[in-house]
């Protein structure tokens, strides 16, 4: 999945989980939930975060970004010739690896810390759509998918699946944050849990 898919689904995933809760996630969590989505693939150099922050067109911009930017590429380098892409970082053992590495963030804000474990999970969700799965159990090199045949990456499906997932995202933001029945649907959800 791209980069774009899949930040859709650290969106979808935030959306759903809170709509779930009963609670309104504050704005900041959606970032949060967007980038810790790509952080899986850190794995592959020529992933979004695994190239490096983009160069902004401001000196200063770019100065600050610069050690960013020079971690995030030998931290790809790092993981692409010693575990390889779809290993460590996409398995239950990565994610626990994750979480463990953003628990400190729990008590500076639990909301933070629950967008960044939903974007790293949703990645592994939609991984797990395409063709190639994922190596949940990793090392065991046994692949799931939850698809028989998964989506080609790239595709026409993809895309049609971003979109229905995009669509119910946003249809959860607005229940969520501007929904005159974003209080039903709480109580909803609550009575069934």
């Amino acid at each position: 999945m791209n980069a774009t898919t899949h930040a859709v689904f650290g969106v979808a995933a935030l959306t759903g989980s809170f709509l779930l809760a009963g609670e309104t996630p504050p704005l900041y969590a959606y970032p949060a939930a967007v980038v810790a989505a790509w952080v899986p693939d850190l794995d592959n150099p020529r992933s979004r975060l695994g190239n490096g922050l983009s160069r902004a067109k401001s000196p200063v911009l770019n100065a600050a970004i610069l050690p960013m930017s020079w971690a995030l590429r030998a931290t790809s380098f790092a993981f692409s010739r010693t575990v390889g892409h779809r290993t460590l970082t996409h398995s239950l053992l990565g994610g626990a690896l994750f979480v463990a590495l953003v628990s400190p963030m729990a008590t500076l804000s639990s909301n933070l810390f629950f967008a960044l474990v939903a974007g790293y999970a949703s990645h592994l969700v939609a991984d797990a759509l395409n063709m190639k799965g994922v190596q949940l159990l990793w090392p065991v090199r046994r692949t799931f998918r939850l698809l028989p045949k998964g989506i080609r990456s790239g595709g026409v499906m993809e895309f049609v699946v971003a979109l229905a997932v995009a669509a119910a995202a946003g249809y959860g933001i607005y229940t969520l944050h501007l929904g005159l029945g974003g209080a039903f649907v709480r109580a909803f959800m609550s009575g069934i849990l």
